[in-house]
């Protein structure tokens, strides 16, 4: 259970409007969707009843709504406290990093950024897009490593890390192996397994859908491990940055007419002042040479050579 998901029901609970939710909570619709629906399958019960016209709490829903908004309640208490404590010892800076983006490709640069820093310590966080958002939103962290597939929302400065590529990973016996890429369409009945916790997991169901493809969804997980550990065994394939799929050493073809490619960004709070810390470690992360020392086979390995 996330305290954003916590978030996302109050404010539905208190407009029993989702449209007006996602606007006051400063995420999509959609998102704020998949957020509430985590939290119902957390508590293993539905929390609204949702119809054309209307939005109403069930009776779970309002048996959890003092519940909800006391751990809401409390945890603001704490984070405040918190704050206050760590301002008194020497600077900290709090960094959220995507559970979707590997750590070990974006450590070096944060281990750079510390060379003849000893008065900065980093403190790691890991989430998904909604997650990190709202930490950032909340004053949880100050710095977010972070991508989307659409538009950075205002409220956030975003300087670019890097860009990189998703691929289609597949076991090595796969009927794809020994091709470089394929076309979108051929994933037509393919047995598929979801990435749960990937911010383009939305994207790329629109992009099968404009292209009339329908996937066989045999597994969904939250867990990077597992995902690979089925593809790696032919359970089914997987859309993946290609970062991941070098790291695990999973097989991957491209796509040919609708690339997907993602760009990795360094976030803070366009309304927070960045203190001198945060300042150095984000411009340090910024001139970093990202080119150098990626995890796995050089760039251009697919099913035929990773």
């Amino acid at each position: 259970m996330e305290l954003y998901q916590i978030r996302y029901f109050l404010a539905v609970a208190e407009t029993l409007n989702f449209t007006r939710a996602s606007e006051r909570s400063f995420v999509s619709q959609p998102a704020l969707t998949k957020g509430i629906q985590r939290l119902e399958e957390t508590i293993g019960g539905r929390l609204f009843d949702r119809t054309k016209s209307a939005v109403q709490l069930t009776e779970l829903g309002r048996r959890m709504l003092p519940n909800f908004s006391q751990i809401y309640e409390t945890a603001n208490h704490a984070r405040s406290e918190a704050r206050r404590l760590v301002r008194a010892q020497k600077e900290v800076v709090r960094v959220g990093v995507m559970c979707t983006i590997d750590f070990h490709q974006v450590l070096p640069g944060f281990v750079e950024s510390q060379e003849g820093r000893s008065e900065v310590e980093l403190s790691f966080r890991e989430g998904n897009l909604e997650a990190l958002s709202d930490a950032l939103d909340e004053g949880d962290v100050d710095v977010g490593i972070m991508c989307s597939p659409y538009e950075i929302p205002k409220r956030f400065t975003a300087m670019p890390l890097f860009r990189e590529e998703y691929v289609l990973a597949i076991g090595d016996d796969h009927r794809f192996s020994g091709r470089t890429s394929i076309d979108m369409t051929e994933l037509q009945r393919e047995r598929y397994c979801e990435r749960v916790m990937c911010e383009f997991s939305t994207y790329i169901e629109r992009l099968l859908r404009d292209q009339n493809v329908v996937v066989e969804v045999v597994q969904q997980s939250s867990r990077e491990d597992w995902i690979q550990a089925f593809v790696r065994a032919n359970f089914g394939v997987a859309f993946m940055p290609i970062s991941l799929a070098r790291a695990a050493r999973l097989a991957y073809v491209t796509m040919t007419g609708v690339p997907i490619v993602r760009e990795v960004n360094v976030l803070t709070h366009a309304e927070r002042p960045t203190s001198t810390a945060q300042r150095a470690v984000i411009d340090s992360l910024v001139a970093y040479g990202w080119g150098r020392g990626s995890a796995g086979p050089p760039e251009g390995s697919s099913a035929d050579d990773a």
